[in-house]
């Protein structure tokens, strides 16, 4: 009998092991096993992306619950003052120490924890957005990326070509056959180096976007930019100061320690330790809110000179490529009648490749740069909020 049940554990036992090692199984062939992006390509603009990532996103589950708990704070204030009034009349009469302890303090404790709870909310939803935008950009350039290096490799493949021609032709040494072949190489290394950037950078978009990573996705949208018209700076700075979590938190800082100080200075005399340190609580808040005001005016104005001067870099790199272009033409015409050698075309052919790459890169700074603008003039990035 005994050994028919540990038999019947045994059988057990091993029915366990092998739907374990199955569900296993099962789970890794979900794995792609290549490197390629599976399913029918999923259309994606810039608006469809962010739509994406922000639907079902945990994080923004997570601040809407914050929002809720911030609710059930407040209701639980609202129950504590009403207490407090109905219990003693002298908590009510304006200015006694009851009274700012247990009703004005906890008003404006009430009024801040809802507000700061959806501002909060709000500073969540620009940093997802923020981030959804900075990878759908960075896609985009990993795309330019590959068809600037594509062309490289087309003009090495068609100069190569014509090192062969010379050298059939006698008008050119074997070494220089060699080293346009090179260059070949070279150009497919980078041109293949470029296609797993795009791989690298799609893989980063749909965990943004809650995808699989596999996920085969295309963009609707070009790596572009659009002249950025200037604005009154005035008024994006009092919108800042207006909107920012980091004023609002430090207005309220204010509050509170000047609501505390009323406390001490109806307690304490000048000179006790209490009243001066609630005095000084009362100073260091003023200088804090002063201190987020200049800070906030600074990043806004340094925001607005960056974007101004990507925008006048990208017209500079614009001209660059021009003259890098026109350079090449000439010095590949010079070489097919032997004026050049294939050092000064491969040395004009790299300055159109850099200065390519480098118009690129600057394009995506502005689009950034403008995006990082446009939220430093909003609610802001972080919260600092303090009850």
């Amino acid at each position: 009998m005994k050994r028919t049940k540990k038999k019947v554990k045994i059988v057990a036992l091993a029915a366990v092991i092998s739907l374990s090692l199955l569900g296993f199984s099962m789970a890794e062939s979900a794995i792609v096993n290549n490197m390629e992006f599976k399913g029918k390509a999923i259309e994606l603009t810039l608006d469809k992306a962010i739509e994406v990532g922000l639907e079902d996103n945990a994080t923004v589950e997570k601040s809407k619950l914050d929002i809720e708990q911030a609710d059930v704070d407040v209701d639980k204030l609202k129950n504590q003052i009403k207490k407090y009034k109905k219990n003693a009349g002298s908590y009510t009469r304006e200015g006694s120490i009851k009274n700012i302890e247990l009703v004005k303090i906890p008003d404006l404790q009430e009024d801040f924890i809802i507000e700061n709870a959806k501002r909060n909310h709000e500073v969540t939803m620009v940093n997802l957005r923020s981030d959804i935008e900075k990878s759908y950009f960075q896609l985009l350039q990993a795309k330019e990326l590959v068809e600037i290096n594509k062309e490289n490799l087309e003009i090495t493949k068609d100069l190569y070509e014509k090192t062969k021609q010379k050298f059939d032709l006698g008008l050119i040494t074997k070494q220089e056959v060699l080293q346009s072949e090179y260059n070949v190489k070279e150009g497919e290394n980078k041109y293949r180096a470029s296609q797993d950037t795009v791989k690298k950078a799609t893989m980063a978009l749909n965990i943004k976007l809650g995808y699989d990573v596999m996920t085969n996705v295309k963009l609707n949208d070009q790596l572009g930019y659009k002249e950025y018209k200037e604005i009154d700076i005035a008024d994006a700075i009092s919108n800042a100061l207006l909107n920012r979590n980091e004023i609002k938190a430090a207005e309220y800082a204010l509050e509170l320690a000047k609501l505390k100080f009323q406390v001490a200075d109806k307690k304490y005399s000048p000179n006790a330790f209490d009243y001066r340190s609630a005095d000084v609580n009362v100073k260091k808040s003023e200088k804090d809110l002063n201190d987020a005001n200049k800070m906030i005016e600074m990043e806004v104005r340094s925001n607005y000179l960056d974007v101004l001067q990507k925008q006048e870099d990208i017209r500079a790199g614009e001209k660059s490529v021009e003259l890098a272009k026109e350079a090449l033409r000439l010095t590949k015409s010079s070489y097919d009648v032997g004026m050049s050698i294939l050092t000064d075309v491969q040395q004009a052919q790299n300055r159109l490749l850099s200065a390519k790459l480098g118009l690129s890169q600057t394009i995506l700074d502005y689009n950034l740069a403008v995006l990082k603008l446009e939220d430093s003039m909003g609610i802001g990035r972080t919260s600092t909020a303090s009850r």
